[in-house]
């Protein structure tokens, strides 16, 4: 399974059997001017998606159109399953209602997607999540869980990899922070200089995947 990251909360995973999910697309050049990542025109088999908003649910920019998975779907070799919890800390009232976690089963690993996580898991809610090989998981704070309770959740959930997203850039100018505070909590932080890898060779911890677009990560 190769993972590539497009930009904000995208990925593109590729399967060994050649199928390819995109991962919460998101619509480019939005938000009155503060969200300028581009079109990034992929074709995909399949479109994940956590929840309705225009950064993580655009489906206009791909070159097909392929099924699209909000809740769940399974095959021989796939499985989608979601998970749902809030996109903040008070039930949904501030963000706009809930969000579906997305776990992917494919080639031996499995994956999870957070979306755009807002609340504090329980413990009930992390065992429910079962063992993840690799995590997804939001950093920027304002509309998400920030980096410190993105990092303390991380090491709650304790993935074998955590590749950090949704924060601030050159391209975004959303009121969230860059990665360095959730950085700041792990010793050992591999950062990578192709926004595509392999999988199955990334190593353990915390995986920083620069954005296909090769902008740089900023602070506020």
């Amino acid at each position: 399974m190769q993972l590539e990251y497009i930009a904000h909360a995208t990925f593109l995973l590729t399967l060994a059997d050649g199928r390819r999910l995109i991962l919460d697309p998101y619509q480019g050049m939005t938000f009155n001017g503060r969200f300028n990542y581009p079109p990034f025109a992929v074709s995909a088999d399949f479109a994940l998606i956590t929840h309705e908003h225009i950064d993580h649910n655009y489906l206009g920019d791909l070159r097909n159109i392929p099924v699209v998975v909000r809740n769940a779907w399974r095959d021989a070799g796939l499985k989608i399953t979601s998970q749902f919890v809030w996109h903040d800390k008070f039930e949904g009232t501030k963000f706009g209602g809930g969000v579906s976690m997305k776990f992917i089963e494919a080639d031996g690993i499995r994956l999870c997607h957070m979306g755009d996580c807002g609340e504090i898991l329980s413990d009930a809610q992390i065992a429910q999540m079962g063992d993840i090989d690799v995590l997804l998981i939001p950093v920027g704070g304002f509309y998400t869980i920030d980096g410190h309770e993105a990092a303390a959740l991380a090491k709650r959930i304790r993935a074998k990899t955590v590749v950090p997203c949704h924060y601030k850039t050159s391209l975004c100018g959303l009121p969230i922070s860059g990665p360095e505070v959730f950085l700041s909590h792990f010793e050992h932080v591999s950062r990578l200089e192709d926004c595509r890898v392999a999988l199955e060779d990334m190593a353990s911890g915390v995986v920083v995947v620069p954005p296909r677009f090769g902008e740089l990560a900023i602070s506020n």
